[in-house]
């Protein structure tokens, strides 16, 4: 009788080809999604499989994740993710952004008018501890952090109006309000900082975005959705941790598949559309750019797989297919054999080396990974 060939040892034994660092990680519960914390740690949003309690975590990065090629192991080598702190929160938890490498926290809730800043791993306490609560009054509101001078806006519903709040951290003060009585109240909005004073608000449920300058409170623009349909739209920039990397272009995602890539410059008619170039689906789309290369894009949420594009150089404005991480597939995990594997985020490491992600997915598997290009 000949012998069947086990899918995922054929995956394994396939990835000493693609991979030059594969590790693989896993807690038990599904993973929404993630944010660096530091350049050695990273938090996560995570729900209780049985109940309706959210829970975020502050993980320490296992140093084999930083090796050189071929480098050997010591006797300080970790290989797993440790736990540093956490918390817990009933309310259904809507964001959250790390204020990176000042082990803070911010966390968007439904159903509270406020939103509230958590210290990390205080006195080598085990509990994110809440210091500071901003009154926005908006219920369920989004967030972007403006690393740059330490300030944020949450951007959601305050009775009738969507608008923006941009808070200094520090001082617990709010510096505008951003308002846009055009904007639908009953859609949802999702706001992007793409330099230290523009600001991209995009209406989640068109694809349509309205640019900002937060200096003087100006609106500048409003580009109207790509195209009529029922498919949620996604973005995000360059904007990259403490640094003003900015890119010309301006790129949007739904889970219909589509792509749109403006150039902010030109925003009238997009660059780039390219239709049906991921698997269509109803989930919520994770976008990050890559620091190193700022044509690279990675991208989760679609299905079981990661997906790295990039524009190509050669003049004709066309994006391809980079790389394929299939890895959450092939774990063994007593949610995975009941559920339909979903990714939910992932995120470049450039500490860890050039072509180095964390990704997660909501069977609760975490991978690291450096893949051959």
């Amino acid at each position: 009788m000949e012998e069947v060939e086990d899918p995922m040892d054929e995956w394994f034994f396939n990835s000493f080809k693609k991979y030059h660092k594969l590790q693989m990680f896993g807690i038990d519960k599904p993973i929404l999604a993630m944010d660096l914390s530091s350049t050695t740690a990273v938090c996560l949003a995570c729900k209780q499989s049985e109940n309706t309690v959210f829970e975020v975590l502050n993980l320490e990065l296992p140093n084999k994740l930083y090796q050189l090629e071929n480098e050997p192991d010591s006797i300080n080598t970790s290989r797993d993710l440790k736990i540093k702190c956490g918390t817990l929160t009933t309310n259904k938890l809507i964001d959250m952004k790390t204020i990176f490498n000042k082990n803070k926290v911010i966390l968007s809730k439904e159903g509270m008018n406020n939103v509230i800043l958590y210290q990390l791993n205080t006195n080598n306490s085990d509990q994110m501890i809440p210091i500071i609560s901003f009154d926005s009054k908006i219920d369920s509101g989004k967030l972007a952090i403006n690393h740059l001078n330490d300030t944020f806006i949450v951007w959601g519903r305050e009775n009738t109006w969507q608008n923006g709040k941009l808070f200094d951290i520090e001082n617990n003060k709010c510096l505008l309000v951003c308002k846009d009585e055009l904007n639908d109240a009953t859609n949802n909005y999702v706001p992007q900082f793409i330099s230290k004073d523009k600001l991209i608000v995009l209406n989640s449920n068109n694809g349509a975005f309205d640019m900002y300058c937060i200096t003087n409170n100006q609106h500048i623009i409003n580009i109207p959705q790509p195209e009529a349909n029922m498919a949620k739209w996604f973005s995000n920039t360059a904007y990259v941790n403490l640094e003003e990397t900015t890119s010309n272009n301006f790129q949007i995602i739904s889970n219909a598949g589509d792509l749109v890539v403006y150039d902010l410059r030109c925003l009238r008619t997009p660059k780039i559309y390219k239709r049906n170039l991921f698997p269509e689906c109803n989930n919520d789309i994770n976008i990050n750019l890559d620091p190193g290369n700022l044509k690279r894009t990675v991208v989760s949420g679609f299905d079981e797989n990661v997906y790295i594009i990039e524009e190509e150089s050669s003049g004709d404005e066309n994006v391809k297919l980079k790389f394929k991480h299939e890895g959450h597939l092939f774990i063994e995990s007593e949610y995975s054999s009941h559920n339909k594997i979903t990714t939910s985020c992932a995120l470049w490491l450039p500490m860890c080396g050039d072509n180095t992600l964390l990704s997660s997915a909501n069977n609760g598997s975490i991978q690291g990974w450096q893949y051959i290009s």
